[in-house]
This record gives C-alpha cells, sequence and structure tokens, in this order.
C-alpha cells in the first residue's frame, strides 16, 4: 500500500514524459507535414535542414530576432502562427536537449544519408550567418569541432574527402559529440 504512494512522483514523472513526448512528436508532425506541403517556395529550407540550423543558433548565442530567423528558414514565404510558433517550440526543445547534455535528435524512420546532409547543412548556415561570433574566440577548436559537420554538409569542394566513405563514415558518427563539444564551448565559464 505505501509502495504505491512512494512511488507516486515517480509515476507522475513518467506521465508528464510522456505528455512531453507526446507534444514533441506532434510539434515534429505538424512541421513536417508544412514542410513537406506545397506551402513552401523551392528557396525554403526542409524541415531536416531547418533543424540544423536551429541547432546551429542554440548553441551559439546570436543576434538575430525571430522574424530574421523564420526569413531565414523560409525565404520569404509567408507562413502563419501556429508554423512560427512550432518553430519557436521546436528551438526551445532543442536547447534543452542542448542543455541536458543531449544530441537534438531530429531522425525519423525515413532518414538516410540526404538527411544527414541537409541537417549539417542547415548547421552550417547558421554558422555561416553569425561566421565572427563562431569564430571570435577559441577559432582553432571551433574550426576542429566544425570540420566533421562541415565535411558531411557537401559543402567542401574536397573531392577527395567527398569519395571517401569511410572517411564520411567516421565524421559522421564524431557530429553528436562535435556538437555537445561546441555547445559546451560557448555556453560555460570555462569555454566561453
Amino acid at each position: 500500500m505505501f509502495a504505491a504512494v512512494e512511488n507516486l512522483p515517480t509515476c507522475l514523472g513518467a506521465t508528464a514524459a510522456i505528455k512531453s513526448n507526446s507534444a514533441a512528436l506532434n510539434l515534429m508532425t505538424l512541421l513536417n507535414d508544412f514542410f513537406d506541403s506545397d506551402a513552401l517556395n523551392e528557396d525554403a529550407m526542409y524541415y531536416v535542414e531547418m533543424h540544423g540550423f536551429l541547432t546551429s543558433l542554440a548553441i551559439q548565442p546570436n543576434s538575430l530576432t525571430n522574424s530574421q530567423v523564420l526569413e531565414e528558414i523560409f525565404a520569404g514565404c509567408p507562413i502563419n502562427s501556429a508554423i512560427a510558433d512550432a518553430i519557436t517550440s521546436l528551438q526551445k526543445d532543442i536547447q534543452q536537449a542542448l542543455l541536458n547534455g543531449d544530441f537534438p535528435d531530429f531522425t525519423d524512420a525515413e532518414s538516410d544519408e540526404d538527411s544527414l546532409a541537409l541537417w549539417t547543412s542547415g548547421f552550417m548556415q547558421g554558422v555561416f550567418v553569425e561566421e565572427d561570433k563562431w569564430f571570435a574566440n577559441n577559432p582553432e577548436e571551433v574550426a576542429e569541432l566544425t570540420l566533421p559537420i562541415l565535411s558531411c554538409s557537401g559543402l567542401l569542394e574536397d573531392d577527395d574527402m567527398n569519395k571517401n566513405d569511410e572517411l564520411l563514415d567516421d565524421m559522421a558518427e564524431k557530429i553528436p559529440v562535435c556538437v555537445i563539444d561546441l555547445y559546451l564551448l560557448f555556453n560555460t565559464p570555462e569555454g566561453g
């Protein structure tokens, strides 16, 4: 009888976690559906690309306003407030994952190499938007930690690297650790 009472906070915590995961799943579904629709022009980011972009913005505190972030993502395509709110919520989820020391998951059952290339490309777009801030302090460490992300983005013109599948696989495996290390570099007293 007392065991049930003692487990009550745990059960309530589990219920909250289930609701939180359900909300995150609904958010991802809403955004995926929107990004897969014909409502966007061809210059807008893909969902996975936007996730990488938002992750880079969460790592390096930046000076972009919400409207500037949405402009970068949608390339001038008008969006409704529900989508803007969903993106803000996703950005908060990404920030919370990083704060917890977790790599913000962007994968789903259909993820593949193209998803990784899009995510890393979006991440690097966020780096390039605020490049001066990214490389102002610790430029060598930032360059070293962004190299695996840049390598998998397809933005490098190094044909030898792009054709070396083993090297690209190695770089891809390092990305979660590099993202967390970048977050710590910019968001801890020792790093910044």
